[in-house]
Parts: C-alpha cells; structure tokens; sequence
C-alpha cells in the first residue's frame, strides 16, 4: 500500500511540475521586446541581435531581440530545459558540425577556434575519483569538415578529484590547456602544454597552488572572456585567500592578481589601484586591455589598462540616469574596439554601444517591452550574447 502511495504522489509531482511549467510557457509567450532607438545612429542595429535572458519570478525565457521585435530561442519543453544555460555559440556549433560536436559537452573553456579548425579538449577519469587521468584532443578541419583524434595517458602521479578546463591557446604545432584541479581541497592552476605533432604531453607547469584549511579559505578566479574561444595572448587571474566571520560575511585575507602571456610563458604580478578594487570582480580582460567598469547612479565608467603600454588609458564614461541596485547588474560585451551595455533605467532597460576608440557613444536606445499590458515590473533582462551579422 506504502509503494501504491508513494507512486501516485510522484505522479502527482511529475504532473503539477510539468503543469505549472506550462502555464509559465503560457504567460511567458506573452513576453516580447523590441529595440527603439533614441539617439545616435541607426545602422548600427540593423543587423544586431541581443541573444538575453528574460527572468520574473519564476519565469525563464531565452530571447533574441533586434529592432524588428523579440523572438523566443526555445519552442518546446525539452528543447528550453536543454537550452536553459546554453551557450549560443553551441547552437551554431552543432548546426555546422553536427556530426563533431555530438557527445561534446558545451563549456567554451575546451574549445579553440580559428578559420580552418575547430578543437575540443578534454580531461576523463574513467576509474572514478583519485584515478588517473587521460587527456582526449579532437581537431575538425573546417574546410574538409574532416576531424581526427587522439588521447594521452596523463602520468601516474597526476590523480585529482577533478580536472575543469578554463581556456585552450594554439600556436605553432602547440596546443595549451589552461585547467584548474583538486584534490583533497588543493586547488592548482595548470598549464598543460601537448606538441600535437608528437601527440604526447611536453610539459605541465602548475602556476598557482592554493590550499583551504581550518581558518581560512582560499579561490581563483579567471577574468578572461568565457564566451571567447579563439586565441588570447594573456590571461589574468587572481588568488584570493579569506576567512568567514561569526556574521556569515568574508573578510579578505589576500588578493594578489597576476597577468600570465602565453606568448613567452611570463608571469607577472598586476596591481589594480586601490580606489578600482571594490570592483575587481567585474574586471574584464579583451585583447591586451583590461576594463573595469564602475556603475553609479549617474551612468557607467570604463577604467582601461593597456598591458603592452603597461599603462592606464584615459576611461570611457557614459552618462545616464541609471537604477544601481544588488539585484539586476548592467550587462556588458566588449567585441571588436566596441562596448554594449545593457542596465536598468527607469522605464525599462537603456541599450548603448560605445567605441572604444572614441570613448564616445555611437548609438542608444531602449530595450521595450511591446505588451504593456502584461509588463511586470519586477522582471530582470540580462545580455548573453551580442550578434552582428556585419562582422
């Protein structure tokens, strides 16, 4: 009788889940937005198309929105559970090389892109936690949409809990796999260098090393662009030690940020000024610039560090009158010398895109919500991706 019970109440939870997803698709499908534009020039929209996430208690919509109106990415139950926290680039990935990409797991940080190739790597542990591990590198040729394989049988001595990949460089018949692991809460930042031509490991070099104990707490963090994929000379990252006080809150012990090249193996320590170090955790690092923006009520300044002038560069401000708040940061993309700011203003969600170049501001527009009548006041909309087909 206990088993017939148990039965019916999971179907009833089956149901009421699938039920109440539903009726959210239903409310949702009522969501659309558009681009309007208020200044500046028209052309730069034309062909732009703001892949964002829609959220409202607990309503989820993925949308791409351009000036035409919003269109919804997901059109069925299974296909928005998958595609939910999805990466777009994935999408364009496995309709031009379905066949590849089949089995992949969909973390930009495997990846390596140019025109001719497309490369995955991948760390396995086939024996379970503390065994061994073996690197699998796979390599598409775009243009005869041929690929190839090969593994490495990393040595016996590299037995981690877990190996998560953070970015992928090649140059020059050499393939680097940035990677952090653990073990036992020791964490470290590799760098895993294979010479592709011999198919072997040439060299692990472990660039930080942090360790956890009864006091204190320590992380790294990556400030590289996650969606990028193709080459970046640098990376930055910072090791940060703490410890929690008696309130819950973190006091920070250390945090020194240190600026690899991956050009000539260089480490260096980066000193990011003291007034700027409130928002070291929105830093972005594009091309041999680092930015940090800094948002007030006022608008969004972009402080600029070049790292080849080893110098800081005049900041970009946008002004507008902007809601500053914990709950819905702005959202910003920074690609080819061109930044695109989505953030909260009053009357919904301002649109701008400056040039880098400038420091001015070449469009601006609103992101409006075409069904007044069904708007909610409440909900977030957040940038995951920019597209121009221009470029």
């Amino acid at each position: 009788m206990k088993k017939y019970w148990k039965t019916i109440l999971i179907s009833l939870i089956i149901v009421t889940t699938i039920g109440s997803y539903y009726i959210q698709q239903t409310m949702a499908k009522n969501v659309s937005f558009k681009i309007e534009t208020t200044n500046g020039d028209k052309g730069e929209i034309d062909n732009l198309i703001i892949h964002a996430s829609y959220q409202s208690v607990d309503i989820y919509r993925s949308l791409d929105i351009s000036k035409d109106g919003s269109t919804n990415q997901s059109e069925s139950f299974i296909r928005e559970l998958k595609e939910r926290y999805y990466p777009v680039m994935f999408q364009k990935y496995i309709q031009e090389h379905s066949k590849f990409m089949r089995g992949k797991e969909a973390n930009p940080g495997q990846y390596f892109e140019d025109e001719d190739r497309l490369i995955y790597t991948i760390f396995s542990n086939k024996e379970g936690q503390g065994g061994p591990f073996t690197l699998q590198i796979d390599i598409l040729d775009k243009n005869t949409n041929e690929s190839s394989s090969f593994e490495i049988n990393m040595p016996d001595q590299v037995r981690y809990d877990w190996i998560n990949e953070s970015d992928v460089y090649v140059e020059n018949g050499k393939i680097k796999i940035l990677a952090t692991s653990n073990l036992n809460n020791e964490e470290e930042l590799h760098l895993y260098t294979v010479d592709e031509n011999k198919k072997e490991l040439e060299q692990d070099s472990i660039i930080a090393k942090i360790e956890s104990d009864e006091i204190s707490r320590a992380s790294i963090y990556m400030f590289n662009d996650y969606n990028k994929v193709q080459n970046e000379n640098y990376f930055l990252y910072m090791v940060e030690k703490y410890k929690y006080l008696e309130d819950g809150e973190r006091e920070i012990i250390s945090s020194p940020m240190y600026l690899y090249n991956y050009l000539n193996n260089e480490e260096k320590e980066w000193t990011i000024p003291a007034e700027l170090k409130p928002y070291k955790y929105s830093i972005i690092l594009q091309g041999t610039d680092i930015f940090i923006p800094v948002r007030s009520n006022n608008g969004l300044v972009l402080n600029r560090y070049n790292i080849e002038k080893n110098q800081w560069e005049e900041p970009c401000s946008f002004k507008y009158t902007s809601i500053a708040n914990n709950k819905e940061k702005p959202s910003l993309q920074i690609t080819d010398g061109k930044v695109y700011l989505l953030d909260r203003v009053s009357d919904g969600h301002l649109f701008l895109i400056g040039d880098l170049r400038t420091g001015e501001s070449v469009y601006e527009g609103k992101i409006i919500n075409e069904n007044k009548e069904n708007r909610d006041a409440d909900y977030s909309l957040f940038i995951e991706q920019i597209d121009n087909n221009i470029h």
